[in-house]
């Protein structure tokens, strides 16, 4: 069995992120997520996040292309890609160059890293999220 990990924080789900998850179990049998813990959010992004991790857990397991979902409390995911003997490690495009021991390390054991595109036309969670910003401010105003 061919396991994939991919990790994220997935706070507000947009088209761009099932188009990954797909592409993703198209690498392999067994689609592992590391989805970020709140506490991971919070530092590097700065913020809360939009939903809690259960509610994000919920959702990403109603996914039909993901058979797992782990709470990750780190960037760096390299001791589960050890620990779970994975693989193909999937990483959007825009982590390639801050994901180089994670990349050396799959490379090393004889594994894969699977790069995801950008989408086109994806609205972005960012965009959706400063939208909703805009409209709750628009409305009170």
């Amino acid at each position: 069995m061919k396991k994939v990990f991919f990790q994220g924080t997935f706070d507000i789900m947009n088209w761009g992120h099932i188009q990954a998850f797909k592409d993703a179990k198209a690498q392999g049998d067994y689609l592992i997520i590391g989805l970020n813990s709140d506490e991971l959010v919070r530092t590097y992004k700065k913020r809360e996040p939009i939903l809690p991790f259960w509610q994000r857990k919920a959702i990403l397991e109603a996914v039909k292309y993901i058979d797992e979902v782990i709470e990750i409390g780190t960037m760096s995911p390299l001791q589960e890609l050890k620990d779970l003997d994975i693989d193909v490690y999937v990483i959007g495009s825009e982590w390639k160059a801050s994901k180089m021991k994670e990349k050396a390390y799959m490379e090393s054991k004889g594994g894969s890293v699977f790069y995801t595109p950008e989408y086109d036309g994806v609205i972005h969670s960012s965009d959706i999220r400063r939208k909703c910003v805009q409209e709750y401010l628009k409305k009170r105003g």
